[in-house]
């Protein structure tokens, strides 16, 4: 049994994360995005022997006007569309940063892009942020305690870009798609850019702290 075993998206977060924890002694998968994760060729095979705690980290979005990009935020709770519920481990938690918010997670098929219906899920829910592996993941999970700590890269104030058609049904980026989406609606892929910069570099910085502090 390996000790820990830390899951990112794939593409520009697990690269963050992994410019900072190569030289760690801990074992970094990149997910597939979306429900795809579950179907990572590599997560199968590592989970063959099952890891005394799996650790998550990535980016999300917040669902709230007032959410700041480039907060940190650990998961309690993460939900799916029809309001099942799963409970990340509150033990491990607990040995995270206390001054990082404490968070309810939706997780939603594809990307949300209007603050609108941003805002409505957070009434009708009660959650916070907003992402789109959380929940596969802590299903395929079951028996593992797993911590989830991600960093909003994009408030529940402003509009996105619609992405829905970025990803395949393997949950790789298209780049076509991707280029067509952002050219759609400049200002509002100028904020989506620059959101994720930011989560991206305070994903960077705080993975080596994550880890210290879970003993991974």
């Amino acid at each position: 049994m390996t000790s820990c075993l830390v899951l990112v998206p794939q593409g520009a977060e697990y690269r963050a994360v992994q410019r900072r924890l190569r030289h760690a002694n801990v074992a970094i998968l990149p997910l597939r995005a979306g429900s795809a994760a579950v179907t990572t060729p590599a997560l199968i095979t590592a989970l063959k022997v099952l890891p005394a705690m799996i650790l998550v980290l990535g980016v999300c979005g917040g669902l709230h006007p007032e959410d700041r990009v480039g907060e940190v935020v650990v998961y309690t709770t993460c939900q799916d569309e029809e309001g099942q519920t799963y409970f990340l481990d509150q033990r491990l938690s607990a040995k995270l940063t206390p001054a990082w918010r404490r968070v309810r997670g939706l997780t939603v098929a594809a990307p949300l892009s209007q603050a609108q219906e941003k805002q409505a899920l957070a009434a009708r829910w009660g959650v916070e942020v907003v992402d789109m592996e959380g929940v596969p993941l802590l299903e395929a999970l079951g028996g593992v305690p797993v911590v989830m700590v991600r960093v909003i890269s994009d408030g529940g104030d402003r509009d996105l870009p619609d992405l829905s058609q970025a990803f395949d049904s393997q949950g790789n980026l298209r780049p076509g798609p991707l280029a067509i989406a952002l050219l759609r609606h400049p200002v509002a892929a100028a904020h989506l850019i620059q959101g994720s910069l930011k989560a991206l570099k305070v994903l960077e910085k705080i993975a080596p702290e994550i880890v210290q502090q879970l003993s991974c």
